[in-house]
């Protein structure tokens, strides 16, 4: 059982590759996945516009919710996706040489590689620095006690004796937004093997299944949740903190640009 599981494991392996490398050929799985990450980002502000009008105005409870909704929709666009390049690989001259990548070859030469995707097929299974340091110019005077100023790109703001926790959350906050970018730009690298991935799980081997029994069947959410999980997880978390910081230092925002009109006015 162990050796024939390994097999199908190996297996899948290769038909995953190469259909990863048929796809890098063919089209630009890379610029696809940019699209979706963009409507992905749309989706997550819009999702925090209307929580922000039906009245949530905690940022710690909205920012979480809107990336959930987005991953949402990031796996909807997948599907969207799936669905979509499926129908095309009906009509498609290269369908033939394309499945024929991944069909073992104890098949019997009479039955057809690929049946309908819409049919019996299914989902079921993816500047400045400091100019003049080397001068001797003695250091400023300590502001008086209860006072801080601090310089934000460019800004001074006077924060008062809350001061250090503004900082403190206005740093998280673009830790966040790092960390968003950096999840992206992974699931970007990644999505050449991502896409084919859920391709070969979704739509070639649902289609192959009932022909050949020895195919391993998986769920083509498995690989994208599986992949894409920990970078949206990290995300949330790091957007969840930073709206409660931000919240607990200016209780009276209820977005970033509200904590960013109170550091201006001082």
């Amino acid at each position: 059982m162990t050796s024939t599981f390994k097999e199908k494991r190996k297996n899948r392996e290769r038909r995953i590759e190469r259909i990863r490398q048929r796809l890098s050929k063919k089209s630009t799985p890379r610029l696809i996945m940019t699209v979706i990450l963009f409507a992905t980002a749309l989706s997550g502000l819009l999702t925090s516009f209307i929580l922000l009008g039906s009245g949530v105005s905690q940022m710690w409870v909205r920012y979480p919710i809107s990336i959930l909704i987005a991953y949402l929709a990031f796996l909807g666009q997948l599907a969207i996706w799936l669905w979509l390049h499926g129908r095309s690989l009906n009509v498609d001259s290269d369908v033939i040489d394309l499945v024929a990548d991944i069909i073992p070859t104890d098949i019997h030469p009479r039955e057809k590689p690929v049946s309908g995707f819409g049919g019996d097929a299914d989902f079921g299974g993816g500047g400045s620095g400091g100019d003049d340091w080397t001068s001797n110019v003695s250091p400023a005077p300590s502001p008086p006690s209860g006072n801080s100023t601090t310089s934000l790109i460019g800004f001074d703001f006077d924060l008062g004796d809350e001061g250090c926790p503004v900082v403190i959350a206005i740093a998280l906050a673009i830790a966040a937004v790092i960390a968003g970018l950096v999840a992206s730009f992974y699931i970007i690298y990644i999505a050449p093997a991502l896409l084919a991935e859920i391709l070969v799980d979704g739509v070639l081997v649902v289609s192959l299944y009932r022909r050949v029994k020895r195919i391993e069947q998986r769920h083509w959410l498995r690989a994208a949740i599986r992949r894409t999980i920990l970078p949206a997880t990290i995300v949330l978390i790091f957007f969840g903190v930073a709206g409660y910081l931000l919240q607990r230092a200016v209780p009276a925002a209820q977005t970033i640009g509200d904590v960013w009109t109170h550091l201006r006015s001082g």
